[in-house]
């Protein structure tokens, strides 16, 4: 596999520092092989980040967009191609065994979680954007939040804590720091779940690895924890709780994010099933071999389903504006 990455900063450079090693992979720079690559790395000036997404086409790389992408969704919402955001951190072992014990009752009733984040550098809503797709992944989607920061006003630097509702009436907090403590923990019914860099287990590694399975995030994914970290900086600027009614992705962007799943698991049965036929055939079974006729057919099938369900020249995407309104006519 061939991976090209755009961008020199320090969240780049780490994922070339982490897959570099790893057998089987090519890791160049964009500039390099952007062209031939199989997955694109999305760094660089958020600008640049847009103007990537919007040229993508569903035929081209998949692209990996680091997060957030900008200030608000919009380039997420304009993405043309096979897109996956990068929010790896649901996938640690720590947030599996949370959302295990929450799924079978072994904490008891849990009504609240407590996510700690330390964030010594950088922006503390970016860090926010790039976190709450944790409590998202355990316990859904928000309706209000509340948030408050150090010092107060819409631009917190050195602490802030975001109360947020889930629409199942669960209650779960957020708390960024410019805390040097490098472990971030989650907290449910007096138990406690560190997410620390675990020997074995990589980020990078993790999100690579769930590319074209349900696991892996989702552009609307991306969308939501923007559109709560916009809800957020209502509250900060508003100093009250706000309602988060999030929007649905345009017709379109829905229609794409799909049909790129699918596309992405139809190629990888398309791989498997080559591969059994070829084995087949070389252990003399020759009628199990034309097995691979299914995959022209089945492939015809899904473009021409593709062209059929495709979205009208009307679907745009949603405006970013009026997705939540302050409570109390704030």
């Amino acid at each position: 596999m061939r991976i090209a990455i755009l961008g020199d900063g320090a969240a780049e450079r780490a994922w070339f520092e982490a897959l570099s090693p790893r057998d089987g992979l090519r890791v160049v720079r964009a500039a390099e092989g952007e062209a031939a690559a199989d997955v694109l790395v999305l760094g660089g000036p958020p600008a640049a980040r847009a103007d990537v997404l919007r040229r993508a086409t569903v035929a081209g790389p998949l692209v990996i967009c680091l997060h957030p992408p900008g200030p608000d969704d919009l380039a997420y919402l304009h993405a043309s191609g096979r897109v996956v955001p990068d929010l790896p951190m649901r996938l640690h072992p720590a947030v599996d065994r949370l959302r295990r014990a929450l799924a079978d009752g072994s904490l008891g009733e849990c009504r609240s979680i407590l996510y700690q984040v330390p964030a010594p550098g950088g922006d503390l809503l970016d860090a926010f954007a790039r976190s709450v797709d944790v409590l998202r992944a355990l316990l859904g989607e928000f309706d209000s939040v509340t948030a408050s920061g150090d010092p107060e006003g819409p631009e917190p630097e050195y602490d802030l804590m975001v109360r947020l509702r889930s629409r199942s009436g669960r209650l779960a907090e957020l708390r960024i720091t410019r805390d040097a403590e490098p472990t971030a923990r989650l907290t449910a019914s007096g138990s406690t779940f560190p997410i620390d860099d675990r020997p074995g287990w990589s980020p990078h590694a993790a999100l690579l690895d769930t590319l074209g399975t349900p696991a892996a995030p989702t552009l609307e994914d991306g969308v939501r924890a923007m559109e709560l970290t916009r809800a957020v900086r209502r509250s900060l600027k508003s100093r009250r709780t706000v309602d988060v009614r999030p929007a649905p992705l345009s017709a379109e962007a829905a229609f794409k994010s799909s049909m790129a799943t699918i596309g992405c698991l139809m190629l990888l049965g398309a791989v498997a099933l080559f591969a059994a036929a070829s084995a087949a055939r070389a252990l003399g079974f020759e009628s199990a071999a034309k097995l691979v006729y299914i995959i022209p057919p089945a492939l015809a099938a899904f473009l021409l389903a593709a062209w059929v369900r495709r979205p009208g020249p009307s679907s745009e995407a949603p405006s970013p504006a009026g997705r939540g309104r302050p409570r109390n006519g704030g």
